[in-house]
């Protein structure tokens, strides 16, 4: 991190906190909630475009892991409401609220440095950094929600009550919103733009993803598991407890069945590959 960063993150932190702060408390709009998520997303953009700012020659954030970045922590904000507050003091209040914005500003532009670091990382072990920058597009924002979800405690007899009817639904569309986003970053990320065996590719595509569903299948509707792995589940898997396990041991779950279908897929390409240049 350099003090470009650190200039560029200060600057859209006050700013965006600022104005969020004083719109949502004036009442002047008919719906505050959206205030940060549209100011902390737009005013980055905006400040990287001013031509005469000088951390903008050397900036290290890709704006595009800004974006990525800003998903994670908008999903995060309206599933946990962070930004709710119950004082009476409304200086008090309005300097929390500011520091909070600005704090969660900071969060957002320093994950978006992490994954541009991540992503633009040198690459050199082929099929496993494949792997890794999948999983790590993957990963975040449907288990940001699935975690939301198994963490509410349904041992409380009143939240059992508010959620408990609506807990399926939610459930299955969590897992389609998990399908959705894994499917699309199996074809986007490995879509053949340049590649000499372009239907190779694209049958890799759909092992890959046949792979994936068939272990997500396999685990969530009844597929044999062995009686031990069974004893473990409510210690690593302490659903509707509260407990925030939740949003860690399933996504490394899904971490390790994203990178074996990924691996069986990049094999298949490679040993078909080799077998027609043997041919040639």
């Amino acid at each position: 991190m350099n003090k470009s960063f650190w200039q560029f993150t200060f600057i859209c932190a006050l700013f965006v906190s600022a104005v969020t702060t004083v719109l949502s408390l004036s009442g002047a709009l008919s719906l505050p909630v959206l205030v940060f998520p549209v100011l902390s997303l737009v005013i980055p953009f905006m400040v990287r475009r001013l031509k005469n700012a000088k951390f903008n020659d050397d900036l290290p954030l890709h704006m595009g892991y800004h974006t990525y970045s800003w998903a994670w922590w908008t999903v995060f904000s309206f599933l946990h409401t962070p930004f709710s507050f119950n004082i009476g003091n409304g200086i008090t209040k309005a300097l929390l609220l500011f520091v909070v914005y600005f704090i969660v500003q900071v969060l957002i532009e320093l994950c978006g440095l992490l994954g541009t670091k991540f992503f633009n990382r040198t690459h050199r072990w082929g099929m496993i950094d494949e792997a890794l920058d999948i999983i790590g597009y993957v990963i975040p924002i449907p288990f940001l929600y699935i975690g939301s979800i198994l963490h509410i405690d349904l041992q409380d007899p009143m939240v059992y009550f508010m959620y408990a009817s609506s807990m399926n639904v939610n459930i299955l569309f969590a897992e389609l919103v998990l399908l959705l986003v894994s499917l699309l970053v199996f074809v986007f990320y490995l879509y053949p733009r340049d590649l000499a065996y372009k239907g190779v590719r694209l049958l890799r595509i759909v092992i890959t993803a046949a792979m994936w569903l068939a272990m997500n299948a396999h685990i969530l509707y009844g597929g044999y598991i062995p009686e031990f792995i069974l004893s473990l589940v409510p210690t690593v898997f302490p659903t509707y407890q509260g407990n925030p396990l939740v949003f860690i041991t399933p996504a490394i779950l899904e971490a390790g069945m994203i990178g074996v279908a990924v691996i069986i897929g990049a094999l298949v390409e490679r040993g078909i590959i080799s077998q027609r240049r043997e041919s040639i």
